[in-house]
């Protein structure tokens, strides 16, 4: 911006310049009329000066300079015309301006001292100098961020069942813990009844992206957040003033190899058509990633098509495990494989529409029941499937117990279980979506979407394979009130499984698409949104881990609806509030209804 302040300036004094010189170039003819008149103060040379110096474009000393180098030309040719001549000349018409004649020495003197001028000023200055000028990699960097302040609160149902749902990440993390009964060991659980208001949180992301090359970029994400979990960039205002953290939330390489061909490489906003039922909107990637735009490809832009994948590594398992025994085991890395394919054509009117489907293998996240476990020789015993737990578990999945325990050496007064929790299920879900939008106006639109999921590693026919080994531990049913350690696998009387595997939502949005997300945009003053969804995610449809934060704080199993509105009071400024109600589809009853209250600044 201020090179073009600058380069403005240069116009304006060469365009005066001209201006001026073109003044001083009428005829000579023009000249001899206006003898004894150059002194004149309303004559246009006198009015050209006054608007030059007061404009700023030559100093007032010109100023003074081109007009008494005027008056003596004047002056000069008036002393050398015959008085005849002069004579002879007809009066002006009432209203009439005349201009002295200026000798194009004159002028050609005025034109290179204004040009010294001004180069005078851009040397000192420097916005005019080659030898100051910028290097060519700053005009290859584009840095953009945003700014968020939230009031966040959270409301819990009265009915809500009481230390029933297990604190998964903090039973894992800080396990093993004793399910006997007999150690007197307290499990950890989640809150279920104590409301939460008016939270103050703030999140802070500055983006760096840098053209290396023709069509390869790089780029870095800066962002807050209180813990280095995969969704939530939040960073609560509390702890005593305490400062905050700053992670790298993405660092990538991208290339077009060809028009319509691109490939990522490293960690980056999740790259893929879908809804926050699957992936939270916050979600980054870790790994590689392909697309295929095929309309580019081909050479059409009636219709879009494209092809996208990606490997994306969950968690690579250490080569020192177990730790404790001499005996390694080898186990597979955890990877997440996605492939995508998308439809869409944009009609007359500037209705859009959209369709895509995707395959989500999660790999190797399921537990499985370990090798019979002596947990009572030492008190560090690392089981054989102790590393199947979870990373970064929410609540809603179905769990199991991971350790086979072998009580040979058990104290039969204090049979203790210590027990880690994994996942009963695998993952590999099918996630469907279609959109419409249809324009309103310039700055408004609605747009209706919907997703459709189904898992296809949700296998409750064999969740007794192995007995109560194994068995399902969570969204269970207890059908006799008078046997609370009532199991899914007992063999007489079981317990009633309840669990599921698909999920469905239902998104509708009016007005400006710039404030359709529940990120900071750069909406333009006067902007405003609603949005309305309603959502159904059952208990194994999708990784507990990876889902909306938000919606029931997170987690599956559940139901309800979602309620927002925003408006910009300013350009790129936005307030937004939002409400979701929920509840679970099935097991103890836990409701809870989360209130957000939004201020967003982007740049």
């Amino acid at each position: 911006m201020l090179h073009r302040v600058r380069c403005a300036k240069i116009g304006a004094k060469l365009l005066a310049t001209a201006a001026l010189t073109s003044f001083f170039g009428i005829q000579p003819v023009f000249g001899q009329e206006a003898q004894g008149q150059v002194a004149q103060p309303d004559s246009a040379v006198a009015t050209m000066v006054k608007l030059l110096v007061d404009e700023g474009i030559v100093t007032p000393e010109k100023g003074e300079a081109l007009m008494r180098r005027a008056e003596a030309e004047a002056a000069q040719r008036a002393t050398a015309a015959p008085l005849a001549q002069a004579a002879e000349l007809a009066a002006p018409p009432a209203g009439a301006v005349r201009v002295p004649y200026v000798p194009e020495t004159v002028r050609a003197q005025i034109k290179d001292e204004l040009r010294q001028e001004v180069l005078a000023q851009a040397r000192t200055e420097r916005w005019a100098a080659p030898e100051q000028a910028a290097p060519d990699w700053t005009r290859n960097i584009r840095i953009n961020g945003d700014f968020r302040f939230r009031s966040a609160s959270h409301f819990y149902g009265r009915d809500n069942a009481l230390a029933h749902y297990i604190d998964v990440p903090a039973f894992n993390d800080g396990g093993p813990y004793d399910i006997s009964g007999f150690g007197g060991q307290l499990l950890p659980t989640i809150n279920t009844t104590r409301d939460k208001r008016n939270n103050m949180q703030l999140r802070g992301r500055i983006n760096l992206e840098a053209t290396v090359a023709e069509r390869f970029q790089v780029g870095f994400q800066l962002a807050t957040g209180d813990d280095p979990g995969p969704i939530s960039t939040n960073s609560g205002l509390t702890g005593g003033f305490r400062k905050r953290d700053v992670w790298i939330q993405n660092a990538y390489v991208r290339g077009e190899l060809v028009p319509g061909l691109t490939a990522m490489l490293g960690r980056f906003d999740n790259p893929f058509r879908t809804t926050d039922l699957m992936f939270d909107p916050d979600l980054a990637f870790d790994g590689v990633y392909g697309e295929a735009n095929l309309t580019r490809l081909l050479g059409h832009d009636d219709f879009r098509f494209a092809v996208r994948g990606g490997a994306f590594p969950i968690q690579f398992e250490p080569e020192n495990f177990p730790s404790t025994s001499l005996g390694k085991r080898n186990w597979r890395d955890r990877y997440l494989f996605s492939a995508q394919v998308e439809l869409g054509k944009t009609f007359a009117g500037g209705i859009d529409v959209n369709l895509s489907a995707a395959y989500h293998n999660f790999t190797y996240l399921r537990g499985h029941v370990s090798e019979p476990c002596d947990v009572f020789s030492a008190s560090n015993v690392e089981c054989s499937t102790d590393l199947l737990r979870p990373l970064w578990a929410s609540k809603g999945n179905t769990l199991m117990f991971l350790r086979d325990i072998d009580f040979s050496f058990a104290d039969p007064s204090n049979p203790l279980q210590p027990q880690y929790l994994g996942l009963k299920f695998a993952y590999r879900v099918l996630d469907v979506n279609g959109s419409v939008s249809v324009p309103i106006s310039d700055r408004v639109q609605a747009r209706l979407t919907g997703s459709y999921l189904h898992n296809f590693g949700f296998d409750p026919k064999n969740n007794c394979l192995r007995g109560s080994l194994g068995a399902p531990v969570t969204n269970v049913e207890i059908t006799d009130p008078t046997n609370p350690q009532q199991g899914a696998c007992d063999a007489t009387n079981p317990a009633r499984f309840v669990g599921g595997n698909e999920g469905y939502g239902v998104y509708f949005s009016l007005g400006d698409p710039n404030l359709f997300s529940i990120n900071p945009r750069r909406a333009r003053r006067g902007a405003w949104a609603i949005n309305a969804a309603y959502k159904y995610l059952q208990s194994d449809a999708v990784p507990d881990s990876f889902t909306d934060s938000d919606f029931h704080l997170g987690g599956t199993n559940t139901k309800g609806y979602v309620l927002g509105a925003a408006w910009a009071p300013f350009d790129r400024i936005s307030l937004g509030a939002r409400w979701f109600s929920s509840n679970t589809i099935v097991d103890a009853p836990l409701a809870i209804d989360v209130f957000f209250v939004d201020l967003g600044l982007a740049f």
